[in-house]
């Protein structure tokens, strides 16, 4: 189980990883968070709208079709309504096109609604939280696969984007191998370190048994 475990990388061990090798924050912020559906990951696909009270519901809701259409499965669409974030950008409807495509899930920096419907399906989406209104006709789609600033920082196509219970990690997609890589021994060694903390019940001690490979003396 920890095997498999240190191969199912979370959000927090993408993040270590990513900082450790570029300095940059790598983690969205808390107001984007999981609202149904379970951990995912995948290249990001993005989508950036702008506010437009002229715009066409219909013409923004093609444009969507075709992005995720488009998109190869294992995809994550990456979402974010500038300015009021408070209407939905995607629904039920969309997720059924999204999960019928083998897409991963939805980011959205802004709401979602059909929160019934999504955890029927079991469908992954990260959001800022959930509204009963549209982002049709307020909104307009600028780009699809642009870079976008989602929860705080910045995300490209094909970046990587890990999502669980904690929150949301993107790893640059150039440097992923590297990500990866240390990202599995960090989290091998904290889940190696939990049972001898347990056995310790001292952290300085477990952690001598595990730089050391020894067993501390015990007092």
């Amino acid at each position: 189980m920890i095997f498999l475990l240190s191969i199912v990388l979370s959000s927090s061990a993408i993040s270590e990883a990513v900082e450790k090798l570029t300095g940059q924050r790598a983690h969205m912020n808390e107001d984007i968070r999981l609202l149904t559906g379970t951990r995912r990951e995948g290249p990001a696909i993005t989508l950036h709208l702008v506010r437009d009270e002229k715009a066409s519901a219909m013409e923004a809701g093609f444009t969507a079709i075709k992005l995720i259409e488009a998109a190869p499965a294992g995809s994550v669409v990456v979402a974010v309504l500038e300015d009021e974030k408070g209407l939905a950008v995607f629904g039920s409807t969309f997720a059924a096109l999204a999960k019928s495509r083998d897409l991963a899930g939805f980011v959205v920096d802004g709401a979602v609604r059909d929160r019934a419907e999504l955890r029927h399906m079991n469908f992954p989406t990260f959001a800022r939280g959930t509204v009963p209104g549209s982002a049709g006709g307020h909104y307009r789609i600028d780009a699809t696969n642009v870079p976008v600033r989602c929860g705080g920082i910045d995300v490209r196509p094909g970046d990587y984007v890990v999502g669980d219970e904690d929150g949301v990690s993107v790893a640059p997609k150039e440097r992923y191998a590297e990500v990866k890589a240390i990202a599995e021994k960090w989290q091998s060694d904290k889940l190696a370190l939990l049972p001898l903390i347990e056995k310790h019940r001292s952290y300085l001690k477990a952690m001598q048994e595990q730089n050391a490979g020894v067993r501390p003396p015990e007092h």
